[in-house]
């Protein structure tokens, strides 16, 4: 298992980001302000992000992406010292709008320098499920951090991290032996041995991890929103929650490592979401902690699972994973606007379980449309 130290720069920055995305979310619930203002936090990250994710398309290329990486770390450690010193409850959005904009400059970029350090033989299989498993970890801790540590600590912990990852980068340019690059004919070559010929499901892909991304922007915005604000509970509490929805996310994505044909089969199409399901009509009906507990568990498997989808269907493809890829980036920006506002202005504390039943509902429908897409494809051998 060569250069699994490149896997710890997308731990480290989704530490940083899924941290000011939740102490965000969690200030506003505090403050009793109107749910559209909640929704917008996340609303507002994720229009910067995918438009500079869009822009990365069209000037990032294998000679540059490392500078852009590295210029994204120390921009996300300056955004951190901002949180530090200017610390107004409004004044947050400035700092949401260049987390997006550093985010979307280190993640679309890493993909392009991540290839530098992957054999041609690694596999699609492993290098999906290290890479779902490496930022998904990383967004667990980033609440984690509210947790164990006083708001200033957290983000003097941040500015380190971001300091930390300037200078890693700096290191593996300058020490670290660099396989040989590997070619999207190689990625080819890998796949089209195991899956060749098998049916191009990426409409699957988006249609499950579309509602899937939906969910879980309304999950990371009202779930805080609901518990703060209708349940009272604590920053502590809210945060731990966060932390089991991806940290389960992490471990799920990790697990898939030993995946091979589930992907294509209908039996678990239906154990994923309907684990999803279960999730959200316990995040809307539930009203203690523990509830919100075992929802957080169970919607962290969901979330794994249809990561891992979204990108193996995308990428399995042997000539139009690069369409496809920029397909995903669409629905994770679109999703992350629409999901938010849209549950923001439409809900108030006392109403908030309604989002979620709302989301179970859009699974459901999702289910049913995979069970009849894969339904089309009944003599699948792999």
């Amino acid at each position: 298992m060569k250069n699994l130290y490149i896997y710890l720069f997308p731990l480290v920055m989704d530490i940083i980001i899924s941290g000011v995305l939740f102490i965000s979310v969690y200030r506003f619930s505090e403050a009793k302000v109107e749910g559209w203002i909640v929704g917008a936090t996340m609303a507002v990250w994720a229009v910067i992000y995918s438009l500079i994710s869009w822009l990365c398309g069209y000037i990032v290329n294998k000679d540059n992406a490392h500078k852009v990486v590295l210029s994204s770390c120390i921009g996300i450690s300056l955004v951190a010292a901002g949180f530090l010193v200017f610390d107004g409850l409004y004044t947050q959005f400035l700092w949401l709008i260049l987390t997006g904009c550093c985010g979307a400059f280190f993640f679309a970029p890493f993909q392009i320098y991540l290839k530098r350090f992957i054999p041609g033989n690694a596999g699609i299989i492993r290098t999906t499920a290290l890479y779902t498993g490496a930022w998904s970890l990383g967004f667990s801790l980033g609440p984690l951090a509210f947790r164990l540590l006083s708001q200033q600590n957290a983000f003097i912990f941040f500015i380190v991290c971001g300091v930390a990852m300037v200078l890693g980068l700096i290191a593996v340019e300058k020490f670290a032996k660099s396989p040989e690059e590997i070619s999207v004919a190689a990625y080819d070559g890998n796949v089209k041995n195991i899956y060749e010929g098998l049916p191009d499901l990426v409409w699957v892909g988006y249609l499950v991890s579309g509602v899937g991304c939906l969910t879980i922007s309304l999950v990371r915005t009202m779930g805080p929103f609901r518990g703060v604000a209708l349940l009272n509970f604590t920053k502590d509490e809210m945060s731990m929650i966060m932390f089991i929805v991806s940290l389960l996310q992490s471990l799920t994505g990790l697990l898939m490592i030993f995946s091979k044909k589930w992907m294509y089969k209908k039996i678990p199409g239906l154990l994923l979401n309907g684990a999803g399901i279960l999730a959200l009509l316990g995040f809307g009906f539930c009203n203690s902690y523990i509830g919100f507990v075992i929802s957080a568990v169970f919607f962290g498997i969901y979330a794994g699972c249809f990561y891992f989808f979204f990108v193996f269907h995308s990428l399995v493809h042997p000539t139009k994973s690069a369409k496809y890829i920029a397909g995903n980036e669409t629905i994770v920006g679109v999703s992350g606007v629409v999901s938010p506002v849209l549950a923001g202005l439409l809900v108030t504390p006392a109403s908030s379980g309604w989002s979620f039943f709302t989301g179970a509902i859009l699974v459901i429908a999702a289910m049913v449309g995979q069970q009849i897409m894969l339904a089309r494809h009944k003599n699948i051998s792999i």
